[in-house]
């Protein structure tokens, strides 16, 4: 009969144990008050991570406290654009939901990426705001070729956060003029190029059927090209840049 009860002994000790010492793991509480329940109340604060030990009294006997930060940012940007409109001109856009302290904004320019300085004046800002703001600027004297900017904006403590980057390319034979000649030709073509275009391009000229019969660098606005070796037909001429073609022209051979 002895040896019975003790595994009964040991089971009522153990239960008894357990309702006097339990313990809990919460998620992050991100609020602040006090909690009531059948055993007792806890208070409990912002960003809490509650790791607790009730006794039968309802009394927390130890936690541990994780730091909770609240960030507001100083605008929320809806977009920024940079919109190519000719070599000379580039209209950059950009739009908030949402201004706090916000001071002026800048807009900052690169040509790798990495590098950039501010262009044109300080724009000043609505300061604060809940509704959505547009703003406009302009860029006049762009880079020729590939281009990047960003939104620089500072509040009125001098904090200063940055855009997205975003790039452009203008290709500076959209502007004067670029020709070839004579066309049909026999034995020599001219190309030519506007007076900016220089040390930057190169030709190819494809036969109909698709095959390259000639390729040169173009290191001057105007180029020769000796056609007296190529078969009468009609040719491809491709103007090159950076691997790209950017111009072509249908020639004739006779």
């Amino acid at each position: 009969m002895r040896d019975l009860l003790k595994p009964i002994s040991y089971l009522v000790l153990f239960v008894l144990l357990s309702n006097h010492c339990l313990q809990a793991q919460s998620n992050t509480i991100t609020t602040g008050g006090d909690a009531q329940g059948m055993g007792g109340s806890v208070s409990f604060s912002v960003g809490e991570i509650a790791y607790s030990t009730y006794t039968s009294g309802g009394l927390v006997i130890q936690g541990v406290q994780q730091p909770y930060t609240a960030i507001e940012l100083p605008i929320t940007l809806v977009h920024f654009k940079a919109t190519v409109i000719s070599t000379k001109q580039v209209q950059l856009n950009w739009a908030t939901a949402s201004e706090l302290n916000n001071q002026y904004f800048i807009v900052e320019r690169s040509s790798n990426g990495t590098e950039f300085r501010k262009i044109g004046s300080a724009l000043n800002s609505k300061g604060n705001s809940v509704s959505t703001q547009q703003y406009q600027t302009w860029d006049y004297t762009p880079l020729q070729g590939v281009s990047y900017y960003r939104l620089r904006q500072t509040d009125i403590d001098g904090k200063t956060t940055y855009s997205n980057t975003v790039k452009v390319s203008i290709n500076n034979l959209e502007e004067g003029q670029l020709n070839v000649y004579p066309n049909p030709t026999t034995t020599v073509l001219t190309l030519q190029l506007p007076e900016a275009a220089t040390h930057k391009f190169y030709l190819s000229i494809y036969s109909e059927g698709g095959k390259l019969v000639k390729s040169q660098p173009i290191t001057t606005n105007q180029t020769v090209i000796y056609t007296a070796s190529l078969a009468n037909g009609v040719y491809l001429l491709e103007v090159i840049e950076n691997g790209k073609p950017v111009k072509s022209f249908r020639v004739i051979k006779n």
